[in-house]
């Protein structure tokens, strides 16, 4: 069987089909151990992190069979014809665990990180450019990382990376958007990541932005107001500098310029926080250093914008 025939989705419920025909994939087990094989998109991943993902801290003695007979099942289910405890084409054994063997044209997590690194390359000359792609990417997702399972399972951190890296796209597409003045087809977008995060000030920043930019100033204020009280009333926090700013930047001009795209503003010599290149009104300081797929995963985005109260808070903790 060809490796072309088989194409696999984790962006949203964790699906596979052979030949345009979606498949059944068993027990919920198997799924997710699917999903964590999909999660890791090539990468080996060890027995002892199968069983965790599984059974979390209570494994039963009989782990590692259970975990090589969903293997089994999982390998003929993708490959009818496959004879019994042959490796097939899709599930590979490692020295210590099992592969999955994808590439970006059978998995939309692959195809999604193609894209959004193609948005990274074109953002500094081509930000309009940059907001098509990562609007292509971002339309790949159907729901959150592995929709399907439990919420406990979806808790754990191989899908609850993936989710990250979609909320960071989101705030890319939001600072592409911006600097290339297409912010109107992207604020559903942003609104529906800021539902889904209503503490991430980073991304309420943009969207306070965005609404502003296109003449929602209002909306924009209202905005900032709800994450003002959410953010008093949840965590005891005043608003960081980014929100701040972004409030600071609605009130001076109802249309604030877009903000230069990461690394832009280094190059122009200017720094963040400084003027804009059209002369506007000073730009509000962003966060650019979004998770990369290669990277670990970017702090708590409750705490986003904190790191000097956190190090100061740090210093006064007994050696």
């Amino acid at each position: 069987m060809s490796r072309e025939s088989v194409r696999f989705a984790v962006l949203g419920p964790i699906r596979a089909w052979r030949a345009g025909a979606e498949l059944d994939l068993g027990r919920p087990q198997q799924r997710v151990l699917l999903g964590l094989l999909l999660a890791r998109a090539g990468r080996p991943v060890g027995l002892s992190e199968i069983v965790d993902a599984l059974w979390g801290e209570d494994p039963p003695g009989s782990a590692v069979n259970v975990v090589r007979r969903h293997i089994g099942i999982l390998r003929r289910t993708l490959e009818p014809g496959l004879p019994l405890r042959a490796p097939g084409h899709w599930l590979l054994r490692e020295a210590a665990g099992y592969r999955i063997a994808v590439d970006a044209d059978s998995l939309d997590l692959l195809r999604f990180r193609r894209l959004r690194e193609r948005a990274g390359e074109a953002a500094d000359r081509s930000p309009g450019r940059a907001v098509t792609l990562l609007t292509e990417a971002l339309a790949l997702w159907k729901g959150p990382a592995g929709a399907d399972v439990s919420v406990e399972i979806r808790a754990r951190a191989f899908l609850d990376v993936l989710d990250r890296e979609r909320l960071a796209a989101v705030k890319e597409l939001a600072d592409a958007a911006l600097r290339a003045g297409m912010t109107a087809p992207v604020l559903d977008e942003l609104r529906k990541a800021a539902l889904a995060n209503p503490l991430d000030e980073p991304l309420l920043a943009r969207l306070v932005l965005a609404l502003a930019a296109t003449g929602q100033r209002a909306e924009a204020l209202e905005t900032h107001r709800a994450a003002v009280a959410r953010l008093a009333d949840e965590l005891g926090l005043t608003p960081g500098r980014e929100l701040s700013d972004a409030h600071a930047a609605v009130l001076r001009d109802s249309r604030p310029a877009a903000r230069p795209a990461a690394g832009s503003a280094a190059r122009s010599g200017a720094a963040l926080g400084g003027e804009s290149a059209d002369g506007g009104p000073p730009l509000p300081r962003a966060a650019y250093s979004e998770p990369r797929p290669a990277q670990l995963p970017q702090d708590l985005p409750a705490f986003s914008g904190r790191r000097p109260q956190l190090a100061k808070l740090s210093a006064l903790l007994p050696e």
